[in-house]
Parts: C-alpha cells; structure tokens; sequence
C-alpha cells in the first residue's frame, strides 16, 4: 500500500475539519475518514436539494400564471351612463366614481355586486376565471 508524506497544516486542517470530541483522540486516517464521509454526505444533500430545487422551478415554470383582471376602460365604454369618461383606468376608480367602498376587498368584485343590486340593466362587470 502507497505511504504518503502530509504537511503538518493539512494535519492540522483535517483535524480541525473533522471535529473531535473532547479527548477524543484521533489517528489521522480516521480523521481523514470522517471528514470525507462527511463531505460525501452533505455532497449527496446537495445533489438532493439541487434535484429538488429545479424540480419545484419546473413546476413553477409549467404553471399558469395569474389571470389579468379584465379591462376596466372596456367595460366603462359598454356602459352608457360612462362611456365618455377617460379617466377610468382602474377598477377602484370606477368606485370611486359611483361612491362604491370597497373598504378593502377587490374593487371589481365590490363594483360586480354593486352593478347587480343597483344597476340590473347596466353590462355585468366582468369575472376572472376561477371565481
């Protein structure tokens, strides 16, 4: 079997890496051992996580993303009532505008069921597929 000469810093670097207990006396070759099997271990977690991160980045990739909320200027223009208006851009400043509050929730679902109780023969605003 092959003899090799090793530098008293890699010595001491083994050593250190392999953390003894203490008085736990260690012969360089089982220190050597436990440092290289502890390598391998966590080499092994590491292809594992790895495995698994670009597992759960696939998935991520694959699915759908968010539905955008529909147009809030396109159904302003259907409704007579808002047709000339401009400065509809969002779903809560149509809300804003029939003094709708949204206290929070989804301007366009709270705008949704206004337009149901208020406003029967206005178009109904429209859904986000899911809901």
């Amino acid at each position: 079997m092959p003899q090799f000469t090793v530098d008293e810093d890699i010595a001491a670097l083994v050593e250190r890496l392999a953390k003894p207990k203490p008085f736990e006396n260690l012969s360089f070759n089982a220190a050597l051992r436990r440092v290289l099997q502890e390598h391998i271990k966590i080499k092994k977690v590491d292809d594992e996580l790895d495995q698994l991160l670009s597992e759960s980045l696939a998935t991520v990739r694959k699915e759908p993303k968010k539905t955008p909320s529909p147009s809030p200027q396109q159904w302003a223009a259907s409704v007579p009532e808002l047709k000339g208006r401009k400065d509809l851009n969002t779903w809560k400043e149509v809300c804003v505008l029939l003094k709708i509050d949204t206290a929070g929730d989804s301007a366009r679902r709270k705008l949704k069921n206004w337009v149901k109780a208020n406003r029967p023969n206005w178009p109904s605003v429209p859904e986000i597929s899911g809901e």
